[in-house]
């Protein structure tokens, strides 16, 4: 199976190689997520304008008050402002000409005023932000998980769960960083920029060009670091993924890892791989630091540009110390964004690189598909037949051949044959996790292939050698597959299995939380509850993969009883390679290396089939 590892295991999946550019990545995120939310894009986009408005009036406060009432050097541009502080003063005071000292007081409050307001536009576009990025991030989530539900067998087969954990956590997080900053801070930063601009061309043009010569300085700059960041950020997401995964296999090893005394090595192991995180991380905010400093560096140059120049025009009499001023706060208004950018290019990358790791898996196409015209049967008999198939994981490494089977609907089956013979690959290819590589597999004469997920799969139902409870209470884990079914019904099949006074024995009974993989009970516990949640599923076809492999001599006899009566309008295949389960079936399918080599009931087999009669006698079966 070697050669499937590189398509599908996960790590495979973290190439340092750019799949996605960052426009592509943020323009897949607006058209396909947060357009879905127009009316907060659009409110957005309202606060912005209404944000610009007051970031533009504050310098301008400070021109007028310093040319009208410090330097009496009035424009006529000033004189709408002037006089509107004016009046304001004659109200407040009563006095028809206010003091100066009224009119510098009336001034303070108009721009107390402005900057209030601006911070409820601020604190509001900012809440805001943050739920588009949250209704963002959970659809993003959600689609990640609906993704991960349609991806096939092989690909989970190869998959490290670690790192899809680290995916739709870690890397879904970090894309609020898209929304705030990059994608909503960009355009609240363009459309500020250009407004910017347009003021200060008027108040100087030849200061602008000046101040917009850092522009160049600092895209080169950005192109220098760009690279270095993208990638610092892709491998550190990999580290932080690959962190995760080593914490999640040492969190289920654990008893394993006291039992043979390696808690030291596991510790040693996890401090490796968490010292290279770390390591990663330094560099990607080194990295960013740098190019944070530069950023800020060029903006001071530029600073004192204005100012020097700046201020020989104001000795020359061509300008007012006002114009100064208020020019000096545009240009920290227009490079704020840039040293805003500058600042966070590096989390904005982080983000990048989380959005590609999880598009990379969003755009992984399933290996099986259901058809575009898919069949549903509304009554499934149960009949079932292998039409010489034949499969493999590994081509010219077949691992079935010439597979031809005949199943009746109602007939209890066991698939029998010892370890690697392809027995699990026969329940694969009947839940349809896999498709033959030659000949097809029907059910009520209609191909898999044709055939609806959902009819197949509420129809077939696996019980599987590995018990597994989800999280949640026995009740949730009954009706799992059935949640309609009745109290009455969880209760009866729960008492035929054996397992009903287990679970009253528990503290709150059916409603009793069970630890995570059910671990607050016994092995063969575990395995009845998977038992009767078959049972409950009310399946047509109930398929047992080593279901009786790894349990006590009660909880086989227990399944055993369940197949000679619950199932007795059910179609039953059993696999197996215990002799002690096969013995009352209908019949034995005996599978060697891949080929069916006999078939028939127990004491038939054991007469004409010599792999047969050796298994059993390796498993102590009495031989009459």
């Amino acid at each position: 199976m070697a050669e499937y590892v590189d398509r599908y295991d996960i790590g495979s999946l973290e190439s340092t190689v750019r799949k996605y550019g960052d426009l592509e990545i943020v323009k897949r995120i607006i058209t396909k997520y947060m357009l879905r939310y127009k009316a907060l894009v659009g409110l957005e986009l309202v606060l912005i304008f209404m944000k610009m408005i007051t970031v533009l009036a504050g310098p301008y406060l400070y021109k007028v008050v310093l040319d009208v009432y410090i330097t009496k050097t009035q424009a006529p541009d000033d004189t709408w402002l002037a006089a509107l502080i004016q009046r304001l003063a004659v109200s407040i005071t009563g006095i028809s000409e206010p003091s100066l000292v009224s009119l510098l007081l009336v001034s303070a409050l108009i721009y107390t005023a402005i900057a209030l307001v601006q911070w409820v536009i601020t604190s509001t576009q900012q809440y805001y932000v943050e739920k588009l990025g949250l209704l963002v991030i959970a659809d993003i989530r959600a689609d990640f998980f609906s993704h991960i539900n349609s991806l096939s067998q092989r690909f989970f087969e190869y998959g490290n769960t670690g790192r899809l954990v680290s995916r739709v956590t870690n890397d879904a997080e970090a894309l609020k960083k898209i929304l705030s900053t990059g994608v909503i801070g960009l355009v609240s930063d363009l459309i500020m920029a250009i407004s910017v601009i347009l003021i200060m061309f008027y108040i100087d043009a030849q200061l602008t060009l000046i101040a917009l010569l850092i522009a160049p300085i600092l895209a080169l700059t950005s192109r220098v670091f760009q690279g270095w960041i993208k990638e610092a950020w892709r491998t550190a997401r990999r580290n932080v993924a690959s962190l995760t995964g080593k914490v999640q296999d040492l969190m289920y090893g654990a008893k394993l890892t006291k039992s043979l005394v390696q808690e030291d090595r596991s510790l040693r192991e996890f401090d490796a791989v968490n010292e290279q995180n770390m390591q990663t991380q330094i560099r990607a905010e080194t990295i960013s630091v740098a190019y944070s400093s530069v950023a800020t560096v060029l903006g001071s140059v530029m600073t004192a540009a204005i100012w020097y120049l700046g201020g020989v025009k104001v000795l020359g009499a061509t300008h007012t110390i006002g114009d100064l001023v208020a020019f000096s706060n545009y240009s920290e208004t227009f490079f704020t964004p840039i040293q805003n950018l500058a600042m966070m290019y590096g989390e904005i990358q982080s983000a990048l690189a989380g959005a590609e790791r999880i598009f990379t898996i969003l755009d992984h196409e399933p290996e099986i598909q259901e058809s575009e015209t898919p069949v549903y049967l509304d009554e499934m008999k149960g009949e079932i037949r292998f039409d010489d198939v034949g499969f493999s994981y590994i081509p010219d490494q077949p691992v079935l051949k010439h597979i031809k089977l005949d199943i009746e609907p109602g007939e209890k089956v066991a698939i029998f044959g010892p370890t690697g013979s392809g027995k699990s690959t026969i329940i694969n290819l009947l839940g349809r996790f896999y498709d033959p590589v030659e000949g097809n597999v029907f059910i009520d004469g209609c191909n898999l292939r044709d055939l609806a997920f959902s009819s197949l799969r509420k129809e077939v139902s696996i019980v599987l050698q590995e018990p597994f409870l989800f999280n949640g209470t026995v009740e949730y884990n009954l009706k799992f597959g059935n949640p309609g079914v009745s109290d009455d019904e969880v209760a009866r099949v729960a008492k035929y299995v054996g397992i009903h006074n287990a679970v009253m024995e528990l503290k709150d009974g059916y409603q009793a939380v069970l630890n995570e993989r059910g671990a607050n009970l016994s092995y063969g516990q575990r395995q009845l509850i998977c038992l009767a949640r078959a049972v409950i599923a009310d399946p047509r076809i109930l398929v047992f993969d080593e279901a009786t492999s790894s349990v006590d001599p009660y909880t086989e006899a227990r399944i055993q009883e369940t197949l000679r009566s619950e199932m007795m309008n059910r179609t039953v295949i059993l696999v197996t390679h215990r002799v002690s389960t096969v013995r009352d079936m209908d019949r034995i399918i005996v599978l060697n290396h891949g080929v069916v080599e006999a078939e028939g009931n127990h004491a038939w087999l054991l007469e004409n089939n010599s792999l047969y009669r050796e298994l059993c006698e390796m498993q102590l079966v009495e031989i009459e």
